[in-house]
């Protein structure tokens, strides 16, 4: 997926590491995707994950870096919401939604309103076994990724973020001025604006899951009105 980035546009140049500090899973920091070498999952949605991560996070790093102006591959302030919309909705355009991932997404709000409210690290944890019939692995791991540091309640927004992206389609936005760079959906008129003046450059790249076969009629359920849970693929 780099490759055929790289091939579109030779400044697509991202580094990927293999890491032993870090839980199961991948993430992007800058030009780099790191993963996990404790990662585990189906096979199924590797193709998804990678929309997410390359697709959308890393695919606005370099979009925002051609535009000339590092304050648009840092991201624009309050971005982070419908950053994670957009990657969250590309498993949705790449065909890789579960109800699995909808569901881990959507405790993590849960777990999250749990720490803002002072519970410990163990009563979260017990929760999402005892009540949401979560395993104690996947719940062990949840939970550390809101406790560690003392709170991060980042999680949070990728269910809030995908439910303002909706809204977005919904009322007729488009998703072009999103690739620009990473920005917030406060920012888009602004970006269009910009964009009409000749003062931003149309996306250099556009991510691959938009040329998926069903990518047209999925984009098209989203603008006529969608909810996350018609979301999953069965």
């Amino acid at each position: 997926m780099i490759a055929d980035y790289h091939r579109q546009y030779p400044g697509f140049v991202a580094e990927v590491e293999l890491r032993d500090d870090l839980p199961s899973g991948m993430l992007v920091s800058g030009e780099r995707l790191l993963i996990s070498r404790h990662t585990l999952m189906p096979r199924g949605r590797v193709h998804a994950l990678l929309s997410h991560e390359i697709g959308v996070h890393l695919l606005t790093y370099f979009n925002g870096s051609a535009q000339g102006l590092r304050l648009f591959r840092s991201g624009l302030a309050g971005y982070e919401g419908m950053q994670e919309g957009l990657a969250v909705f590309s498993e949705y355009m790449a065909g890789g939604m579960t109800i699995g991932r909808l569901r881990l997404i959507a405790a993590r709000v849960v777990a999250c309103s749990a720490m803002l409210e002072g519970r410990p690290f163990a009563e979260t944890y017990g929760m999402l076994v005892g009540e949401h019939r979560f395993g104690p692995v996947a719940a062990f791991h949840l939970t550390m990724r809101l406790y560690r540091g003392g709170g991060l309640a980042k999680d949070a927004i990728y269910l809030r973020g995908l439910l303002e992206l909706l809204s977005h389609l919904k009322s007729g936005g488009a998703l072009d001025p999103f690739w620009m760079g990473k920005i917030s959906a406060s920012h888009f008129r602004v970006m269009q604006e910009l964009s009409l003046r000749g003062l931003l450059k149309a996306p250099v790249i556009r991510p691959a899951f938009l040329t998926h076969p069903q990518a047209q009629a999925r984009l098209d359920k989203a603008r006529a009105g969608l909810n996350p849970l018609d979301m999953i693929i069965s």
